[in-house]
């Protein structure tokens, strides 16, 4: 029998191809391009086979050339990159997916891995308020004046230490300075924040002045330390008071030289010293600056000290300042505050130093903690 004409176009079973073979893939590729690339090559193959055993017409009317065969290496390097890129083992097919967590590497102990698909880092960029940069161009222009207050100090400060505006900063710390009395906390915080020594010492003052005066919610503002730091300080200042009382004043006062009577003298003394010491505890507790008044200055109690003579006036008060100097450490040798001996006769001049050496407000805190003086080794021991 005489075998069937052909159709034009039509593709016979021994016309096809044995084995199929791909073009080798480029490593440039992205993984949706080979998606693409393997879709289009699966669909010549259906093609192929639907217009072997389908309908002729149906097919496409052009016949395709046969693809040239390829090495081998390339056809199995393309199948394990399509393996790897679908997640599945070339020799078991399971799936092999793992977590970004395993797929990290083991490295230093401590360091913190990465969450899966989470961001590498995060950037915060905090900007100013509106109201804080308008106040800065008004100090930075010189035909506008900027106005520096409670609402805005803090803010003004920021601002200056992160542009490097030395002037700003001045300006404010002077503020804060002058105007610390009027909210501690907030200028003890702006200190911290800023490490400010002088701001510090000078907020810590009228903070311990008036220790039940703040709310929890203002003292919370403060550091752990900070807080450490005011209750040891209003610890030592209480021990101090409470060893001024028993001090027997009669006993180591000593009148002036040209005295009538310094048995009286040192009889109304200690009188006029006790009295001013319960003064102190009469509204609650002690305050530094109330102790200062009454026991340094022999001020606020009624009748005023009153000697026979200016001269053992002034011996007795040049006591009492300097023993109050001595309890509580005030004075730096060499400044013209030293403390005159106790029981020693004290001249006018040493009263007249005395009131100019510390200050109300004499018990305070420092930012860094004070450095104790090395001790000195014998000659003996070098």
């Amino acid at each position: 029998m005489s075998s069937p004409p052909s159709i034009p176009g039509e593709r016979t079973k021994t016309e096809l191809p044995t084995e199929m073979t791909f073009a080798p893939m480029d490593p440039d590729l992205n993984p949706v391009e080979l998606d693409m690339i393997a879709e289009h090559d699966t669909t010549r193959v259906d093609t192929a086979s639907e217009s072997e055993d389908g309908d002729p017409h149906t097919a496409s009317g052009t016949e395709s050339e046969p693809v040239a065969p390829l090495p081998e290496e390339v056809a199995r390097a393309r199948d394990n990159s399509l393996a790897k890129l679908q997640g599945f083992d070339e020799g078991s097919g399971r799936n092999s997916k793992r977590t970004s967590v395993e797929r990290l590497p083991e490295k230093k102990a401590g360091r913190r891995r990465r969450l899966p698909h989470g961001p590498d880092a995060v950037i915060v960029l905090k900007e100013e308020r509106a109201n804080t940069f308008h106040d800065f161009l008004k100090f930075v222009y010189p035909h506008l004046e900027c106005t520096i207050t409670w609402n805005n100090v803090e803010s003004l400060m920021n601002i200056s230490h992160k542009l490097c505006v030395p002037p700003l900063q001045r300006e404010c710390l002077a503020f804060l300075l002058t105007h610390a009395a009027g909210k501690p906390i907030k200028a003890m915080r702006i200190a911290e924040l800023f490490e400010e020594e002088e701001l510090y010492r000078e907020a810590s003052r009228f903070v311990l002045d008036n220790p039940g005066g703040w709310t929890e919610q203002e003292m919370a503002t403060l550091s752990q330390e900070t807080l450490l730091k005011l209750e040891k300080r209003r610890t030592w200042f209480l021990e101090r008071v409470l060893k001024l009382g028993l001090t027997m004043v009669a006993k180591e006062y000593q009148c002036c030289a040209t005295c009538p009577d310094s048995l009286a003298c040192a009889r109304l003394l200690e009188e006029k010293w006790k009295q001013a010491y319960f003064a102190v505890f009469r509204f609650g507790p002690p305050q530094p600056s109330m102790v200062f008044r009454y026991l340094r200055m022999l001020e606020g109690v009624s009748p005023p000290l009153s000697l026979t003579q200016t001269a053992c006036q002034a011996s007795a008060k040049a006591f009492t300042a300097t023993l109050f100097d001595r309890m509580f450490s005030l004075g730096i040798r060499g400044s013209g505050t030293d403390a005159a001996p106790l029981g020693g006769r004290v001249t006018a001049a040493a009263v007249a130093g005395a009131a100019t050496g510390p200050r109300r407000h004499f018990l305070f805190c420092t930012l860094k903690p004070d450095v104790a003086p090395k001790a000195r080794r014998s000659r003996e021991l070098l």
